[in-house]
């Protein structure tokens, strides 16, 4: 490798994300990453309007639920980031829910 030149700790076409639907009862699920959102692909983080978040953590709070903005994003090829996904789109669902969050 170059020097001075650091490995990415992800590739952009593995990544995906959970966005807000029109329907903020749930999450929709895309390639890629939404509309606004920059990727450091060498640090492993995301950022949105000016909050940034780890690539495979979650954003439930402080999260604004408007249609196309990002829940999380994730690598699609590690299974702990899918685990965090799907943990992610379970809260969208439950977060009004009496006993939920």
């Amino acid at each position: 490798m170059a020097e001075g030149k650091t490995k990415p700790k992800f590739k952009k076409r593995n990544l995906i994300s959970l966005v807000w639907p029109v329907n903020t009862c749930y999450s929709h699920l895309q390639a890629g990453v939404p509309k606004g959102v920059t990727v450091d692909l060498i640090k492993g983080i995301w950022t949105f309007h000016g909050q940034t978040h780890k690539i495979g953590g979650h954003r439930r709070y402080p999260c604004m639920d408007y249609t196309g903005d990002p829940i999380g994003v994730y690598d699609r090829t590690q299974i702990n980031h899918l685990e965090q996904m799907k943990e992610d789109a379970e809260w969208v669902r439950t977060r009004f829910d009496p006993a939920g969050d």
